[in-house]
Parts: C-alpha cells; sequence; structure tokens
C-alpha cells in the first residue's frame, strides 16, 4: 500500500544494501543516496508493519563527509550508487556495516583493503543497445541512460564504446542488443550480442584496427533471450582470439567468455591474502572457474583439487595448467555438490577455498564440511547474504578467526569478502 506522506527524518546508520536506515516510533525508515547523520526530508512510498520504504526529496543538513560525484550520470545510471562519498569514508561504512551484520559470529576486527584505483579500474563493461541508441540501463529498470563516458571504466573500452556508438549510428541495426568489452593489459576483446550477423562489420573491424592495430578481438554472440546477457553461440569476425597475461606469476588466457575479476588490482591483493593461508598441504577448491586462483595456489600447495561445472571454464583451466607445468593441479569438471563432498572426506588436514556464485554454498557442500576432517576453510564472497547464512550453518563446529573485505568495486557499496574459518578445537577427531 503507498501512503506518499512527506517526513522529516534522521540517518541513523547504513544497512547491508547501502542505503540510509532511520528510526523513528518503532518503525524502521529506508531511503538510498543518503550518509549516517544526515537530516533529510523523504515520502513514504511503501509501508509494511514497522517497515517503510522512503523516497529521499531533499537533504536539509547534508554530512560533511559527502562530495559531489564526478560522474554526471551517476544519479540516473544503475552503476555508481555510492559515488557521492569519499574512498575513505566509503570503506569505513562498509566496514562498519560488516561488523554489525555479522557481529553474532564475529568480534574482531574487520582488516580493509583498498582498491589501488578509484577510478578507471573496471576491466569489462556490457552496455545496453536499442537501435541507434547506446548506454547503461536505470537503476531497477531497463530505460537506457546514453552516456558519453564511464569514470569506473578503463579508458580502452570507452574508446570502443565511442567506436561503436558511431558504427550504430551510421548503420541501420535492429539487431544488437549488448557491446561487452573487456580490457587485460593494452588488449581488447569486443563482443557484440545480437539476434543476427549485423550488417557493414567490415567498417567496425577497419576502425577497431586503426585505434588498436592488432591488439583487439570482435566477436558476435549470438541470443534471443532477454534473461541472460551472453549465450554459449559464438562466432569469432577477427583480430585476437584470446588475451595473454600473467598474474603473480601465472600465465593465463582470457576469452570473451571467461570469467575474471573485474578489477585486476584487487583481484592480485585477494589472491595473495589466500596464498598466506596456503600451507604447502592439500587445497580443494569449489566453483574454480578457468582456474587462475587454482594455479596460483599449485605454486605453494602440494597438490590442488579444483572442481567446476562448466565444461568450457574446465578446459581454459586445463589449458592454464598445461602452459604453466602444474603437474601438483588437478580439475575436475563436473557438479560442486557432487564431488566435493567426496573430496573433504577423502583428505585429512585440506584446506578448503570457495568462491561461490551469489547464491553461496551448496548445502550439500556444507553438510559434507561439516561432517569432514577439514580444519580450515577460505571463503571469498560477493554477497554479504549467503555468507551470513552459510557461517550460520558452520558456526558451531567452525569459528571466523580473520574477517577482512576488499574494495573491489569502488563508487559502489559492492563489498567483496574473504573469511577464514578454523574447526573448533574440541571437534578435532
Amino acid at each position: 500500500m503507498c501512503y506518499y506522506i512527506s517526513m522529516k527524518l534522521q540517518i541513523d546508520e547504513i544497512n547491508i544494501n547501502g542505503e540510509g536506515l532511520s528510526h523513528f516510533e518503532g518503525k524502521k525508515y529506508c531511503t538510498c543516496g543518503v550518509l549516517p547523520g544526515e537530516i533529510i526530508e523523504g515520502t513514504i512510498q511503501k509501508e509494511t508493519g514497522n517497515f517503510a520504504e522512503i523516497k529521499l526529496n531533499k537533504i536539509i543538513e547534508p554530512s560533511l563527509k559527502r562530495v559531489e560525484p564526478k560522474c554526471k550520470w551517476c544519479e540516473s545510471c544503475g552503476g555508481c550508487d555510492f559515488m557521492f562519498v569519499n574512498e575513505d569514508c566509503a570503506l569505513e561504512i562498509k566496514k562498519k556495516t560488516i561488523q554489525k551484520y555479522f557481529e553474532n559470529f564475529y568480534s574482531g576486527d574487520v582488516v580493509t583493503h583498498y582498491s589501488p584505483k578509484t577510478t578507471r579500474y573496471r576491466n569489462k563493461v556490457s552496455f545496453v543497445i536499442n537501435g541507434k541508441k547506446i548506454g547503461l540501463t536505470r537503476k531497477k529498470s531497463n530505460e537506457i541512460i546514453e552516456i558519453n563516458d564511464c569514470l569506473v571504466a578503463k579508458e580502452e573500452i570507452i574508446k570502443v564504446f565511442k567506436i561503436v556508438k558511431s558504427y550504430i549510428v551510421k548503420n541501420e541495426n535492429s539487431t544488437i542488443n549488448h557491446l561487452v568489452v573487456r580490457v587485460i593489459d593494452d588488449k581488447i576483446s569486443v563482443v557484440l550480442v545480437c539476434k543476427n550477423t549485423p550488417k557493414n562489420l567490415d567498417f567496425l573491424a577497419n576502425e577497431l584496427k586503426k585505434a588498436f592495430e592488432e591488439k583487439f578481438g570482435l566477436f558476435l554472440n549470438f541470443n534471443t533471450s532477454s534473461a541472460y546477457i551472453l549465450s554459449e553461440n559464438w562466432k569469432y569476425v577477427c583480430g585476437q582470439k584470446e588475451i595473454i597475461s600473467t598474474s603473480l606469476g601465472v600465465k593465463f588466457f582470457a576469452k570473451p567468455h571467461s570469467f575474471m575479476q573485474i578489477n585486476d588490482g584487487v583481484r592480485d591483493k585477494i589472491y595473495k591474502r589466500v596464498l598466506q593461508e596456503i600451507d604447502g598441504g592439500i587445497v580443494i577448491e569449489g566453483y574454480s572457474g578457468a582456474g587462475l586462483l587454482s594455479a596460483v595456489m599449485a605454486k605453494r600447495a602440494k597438490q590442488v583439487y579444483a572442481v567446476e561445472i562448466n565444461k568450457t571454464a574446465n578446459l581454459d583451466a586445463e589449458k592454464l595448467k598445461a602452459e604453466n607445468n602444474l603437474n601438483n593441479l588437478i580439475n575436475l569438471n563436473g557438479d560442486c555438490a557432487t564431488i566435493l563432498p567426496k573430496l573433504v572426506n577423502e583428505f585429512l588436514d585440506a584446506t578448503f577455498v570457495i568462491d561461490p556464485p551469489r547464491s553461496g554454498i551448496d548445502r550439500k557442500i556444507i553438510d559434507a564440511i561439516l561432517t569432514s576432517n577439514v580444519k580450515k576453510i577460505i571463503y571469498i564472497s560477493c554477497n554479504p547474504y549467503t555468507l551470513k547464512q552459510n557461517i550460520y550453518l558452520l558456526k558451531d563446529k567452525f569459528s571466523i578467526t580473520h574477517f577482512e573485505i576488499f574494495d573491489i568495486f569502488p563508487q559502489t557499496f559492492n563489498i567483496e569478502s574473504l573469511v577464514i574459518m578454523r574447526k573448533i578445537s574440541n571437534h578435532f577427531e
């Protein structure tokens, strides 16, 4: 039920969604785009029980920590929802939010890690295309916000964006839905997501070649579904078929479909931190993707078992293994929920490393861990909700010894967590 009642509120704290929370007369009021301590005027949009959603009308008394956003599209685009505060303050707010959210499971210090770059850090961006329009979508909407720049994207991505924008303006387009660009080092992967082959691709290829010489690859991805951006139906057009680079001493290969962390600098910080916990024994990794972290850990572990359900990613991991001569790395293609329980029960004293999707760890895996001899869990999470749910299920046999957050998405409220859990001593067998 909608009320549209205007009211004045003070923001008490920021919740795990990055929204401001106010408490007044026994009720909680939630609104976006605010900071702790600010006095605001807002309108109740929706009210359920003792909770109400507020639309921000104006900030009456702004926080001294508020800054002017550097991007003129940030309030309309759905990307940078935390650009109105500097990085020091933003990371401190994230830390306090995480401490409160997990206070029932961890009372120690939450260690924070900055991003080496706060702008121009994203190595991959997906743009939406409709006819001659290209841009990013409004938050919680399919409306395209036409932009000329994106401050968190690497400069090469914006260069490609402008070339493709010129291409779709000059050519009749009813087939291209998305542009997906990835940059690693100075090499670029350009993907047009379309219903069928676009016209005049030679023109686009020539323009890309003028801008990047031989350091690009152009691909088509055929997809008619709106449920996801990329399908399994690919076509190589021209240029480089893959990007070759190195990370922490490991040579890796990135194809248009490969999963890679968005922020190269923070990715390396996370992987270095994981390495500090690898003591030369057996490592079991779930949801291992194209295998970069697996290969990094294999440099220090006695043996690494890496499990990934996606067959293409598993083949990429096998190539990475061969190129780096990692004979102590075993890549297993299959469902983590089926394979991981067998592995954790087979190897004594194994370190269990997991970087699951937003949905968290499958319950079968958790049950297997609880009955296994695993002594240490290294959990990398992009979703505090499912991380908390999983920790709750593990808390009777495992306790958190380290909780760290990495600012992998500066200018946003997204939080990447790394949690170290050890088996509680009275459960040792």
